[in-house]
């Protein structure tokens, strides 16, 4: 009789237990009340850790809430997803395009194509009015140049098994160029040059200009190693005076080419690469100009921009062999990926790095001498709560601002007077991707027929609680790329 008393009573206290402990949670109110500071304390929670605090290294979610406010980049994005200047104030987009002379073929009035000829007809048409020509700011003419190069290539291995590559020397004798400097990128510009001069770049032959002892590599690397046209879209940043890194050192275009050649190290693997490859060349013009060449037309280049800029004084070549030697390590296999700073960073943005401890918090303090002015927040606290039962209580108990709320606690959190709700449209999207390899979906019929017994507007309703919208494609609505009409 003891023993079902005790299983009856026991699930009632530990029920009045539960009930009254609801009470002791302490409200945002009255933490607020016993320590004024939690005003201006700003705590935010994520499922996972930070993997490496350097915006050029990492490429998970948790580091880059970090990074934006760490680091700062040249431009970011403002909430109308335009973009503004950061650590840049102001920029201009132009464009380098180069023509090579090639002296066997004449020009469209029967004379020769020759440097000086070419040279003088466009200039005699740009004068005229050539419509072709009106984005064109000015025309000049390149000299020659010889020189020998060595490039790779990948040949067959023994029974044609696991290829060989190896370095050949090649010649290349690069004839006269005509340099154009456009106004603005013309993705068009050598279809209407080639239209004036009657076919004139299709009749290019790059292998005339290279030679090598072997004829096939000769043929098909010509056109890399002499282009006979080539767009070189430029970004003419020019940098904020007087913005300091956390540590006092003053930003300036040396910082700007550094964090580009850290990106490209193949020694940092980092994981930016494919964003800054297109990328020629990075020119500081001066400590608050840096000028972007880019090999190709690339529309995605100059958002690439928003990447945090590292210190370069932190990170050289010279600092990393002193820190390689402090820790014992030999400098030569000592890379970026390998430094302190990935731990206990510095950047430029409005909160400086204070404490990072694994799995459980990062903490980030105001920085007072932050260009823009000191942030209102004093503090800002990235808890690391994995659970999201745990995280949701965290919320509700004011011991973290912000919760996103999972689409079927929407209404319900939206109508509570507790909270306060903003709601956006997200950047990402879901798709289905069919595996190209498979004979089945490589017939465009049965792609479409799965798409069409999708019902995309029931998954909305009734998986998403309408919490999501359809889309067209992979470009946010609010951007300019977004194209609604699409079926």
């Amino acid at each position: 009789m003891r023993v079902k008393r005790i299983l009856i009573l026991a699930p009632t206290l530990v029920g009045l237990f539960l009930l009254q402990s609801y009470f002791w949670v302490p409200t945002f109110e009255d933490q607020v009340k016993g320590d004024p500071g939690r005003l201006t304390r700003y705590i935010e929670t994520s499922i996972g850790d930070a993997s490496i605090l350097n915006p050029t290294l990492a490429a998970d979610s948790a580091s880059a809430a970090i990074h934006t406010l760490v680091f700062e980049g040249l431009i970011d994005r403002d909430l109308d997803l335009s973009f503004r200047g950061r650590l840049a104030e102001a920029w201009e987009i132009f464009e380098e395009a180069y023509l090579t002379v090639d002296e066997t073929q004449r020009l469209p009035d029967g004379s020769a194509a020759t440097a000086d000829e070419l040279l003088r007809y466009l200039e005699r048409a740009r004068a005229a009015g050539e419509p072709a020509l009106k984005l064109v700011r000015r025309i000049d003419l390149l000299p020659g140049r010889s020189s020998v190069e060595q490039i790779e290539v990948t040949e067959p291995g023994p029974e044609r098994r696991n290829p060989v590559k190896r370095q050949i020397a090649v010649t290349v004798r690069q004839p006269p160029r005509i340099k154009f400097t456009l106004r603005e990128v013309d993705q068009d510009f050598f279809t209407k040059i080639d239209r004036l001069l009657g076919g004139y770049g299709d009749r290019i032959d790059p292998s005339r200009f290279v030679q090598a002892a072997d004829p096939i590599v000769t043929r098909e690397r010509a056109a890399e190693l002499v282009p006979p046209t080539e767009h070189n879209p430029v970004v003419l940043f020019r940098l904020r005076k007087g913005i300091l890194f956390h540590d006092g050192h003053e930003f300036d275009s040396g910082d700007v080419k550094f964090t580009y050649e850290a990106i490209m190290a193949p020694e940092n693997l980092s994981p930016r690469v494919p964003d800054f490859e297109p990328v020629k060349a990075v020119e500081p013009l001066g400590r608050y100009a840096v000028k972007i060449t880019y090999k190709r037309l690339f529309e995605p280049g100059f958002g690439s921009w928003t990447m945090g800029i590292l210190p370069e004084h932190l990170l050289n070549r010279d600092a990393l062999r002193a820190e390689a030697i402090r820790a014992g390590r030999d400098p030569k296999d000592f890379s970026l990926r390998h430094s302190q700073f990935n731990r206990s960073p510095i950047g430029s943005g409005p909160f400086q790095f204070d404490a990072w401890k694994t799995d459980q918090f990062i903490r980030l303090t105001r920085f007072d001498r932050y260009w823009e002015g000191a942030p209102n927040l004093r503090e800002f606290l990235f808890r690391i709560i994995p659970d999201l039962l745990t995280a949701e209580v965290t919320f509700y108990a004011g011991t973290s601002d912000a919760y996103g709320a999972q689409p079927h606690q929407v209404e319900r959190l939206r109508h509570d007077p507790r909270f306060q709700s903003f709601s956006r449209l997200g950047l990402g999207y879901t798709y289905i991707g069919y595996n190209m390899r498979r004979p089945i979906f490589q017939d465009v019929r049965v792609r479409k027929a799965l798409g069409m017994a999708i019902n995309v507007e029931e998954i909305i309703d009734y998986v998403l609680y309408a919490q999501a919208e359809r889309t067209t494609g992979p470009y946010p609505k609010q951007t300019e790329f977004y194209d609604p009409t699409v079926e």
